[in-house]
């Protein structure tokens, strides 16, 4: 029997084996946050931690008036997030 694997399988196998595969994903997360959401409101984040285990972003915002202004803002955050990465990473958003 043969076994025929691109490139790209053989690579994702191997950062599955190794666990980087977590590690990225919480990166692309991370960075298309910081993308999606723009440079004010980056600098009005204080941090950002993805968990890829449970698909979820939180975000621990500085001021409660962006806190309460982007809470409505929830699902369009997810959309945009996943939409930049090119695939549905993140299911839940918490802003803290």
């Amino acid at each position: 029997m043969s076994h025929e694997y691109t490139i790209k399988d053989l690579i994702d196998a191997a950062l599955r084996r190794y666990n980087f595969d977590e590690s990225i994903a919480s990166n692309r997360v991370e960075q298309a946050y910081r993308e999606v959401v723009g440079e004010f409101i980056v600098k009005l984040t204080r941090s950002v931690a993805y968990d890829a285990a449970t698909h979820t972003l939180k975000v621990v915002l500085a001021s409660p008036a962006l806190k309460h202004e982007l809470t409505y803002k929830t699902s369009d955050l997810i959309e945009a997030i996943n939409k930049k990465i090119g695939r549905d990473e993140v299911a839940k958003l918490f802003l803290l």
